[in-house]
């Protein structure tokens, strides 16, 4: 099984955990739950939870509108490609990890190494360089494709379950 590394930003991880898919069914009003459970009948991820159910989202990362663009243009393009609602993240290699953690994380977040069956490798930075919608249309399908930008940062969607390896940094 391939392994990926990530950082964990929200100190939940322990070696030997499985992450897998979380279906919420306390979602007010009703018709919301209803639309959540026709959109993600399984579940989202933290990701997922964070972005798509509870708008606590990072600003400086992706907002939840560009969020909800790429999903919408995945859905009708690039079916077969996992939801980022749906997906945990890492890089490829350790180093890339590193230089994620520098730039949107704490010193002292840790890097796991992970494994998943399944991934997506894409380049994050499409997310957050677009400056009209045609260009974030534009971007997010060179993003569902695993095209690069002028100055690529490669994320791996890895798809659940995943299993926490051990702590590597």
């Amino acid at each position: 099984m391939p392994s990926f590394y990530t950082v964990d930003r929200l100190g939940s991880l322990r070696e030997g955990i499985i992450l897998g898919l979380t279906r919420y069914d306390d979602i007010k009003p009703s018709e919301l739950q209803q639309h959540v459970d026709a959109m993600f009948p399984d579940g989202v991820t933290t990701h997922g939870e964070r972005y798509f159910l509870k708008n606590t989202s990072t600003p400086h990362l992706a907002s939840p509108n560009i969020e909800l663009l790429f999903e919408y243009v995945r859905r009708a393009f690039y079916v077969t490609r996992p939801s980022r609602f749906q997906s945990f993240f890492g890089c490829e290699k350790e180093q890339q990890a590193v230089a994620f953690r520098q730039r949107f994380g704490k010193p002292d977040n840790a890097v796991w190494e992970v494994q998943a069956h399944e991934f997506l490798v894409a380049d994050m930075n499409l997310l957050m360089t677009g400056t009209s919608i045609l260009v974030y249309s534009y971007f997010a399908h060179k993003y569902w494709r695993g095209e690069a930008s002028q100055d690529p940062f490669w994320e791996v969607l890895l798809v659940p379950p995943v299993t926490v390896v051990r702590r590597a940094l």
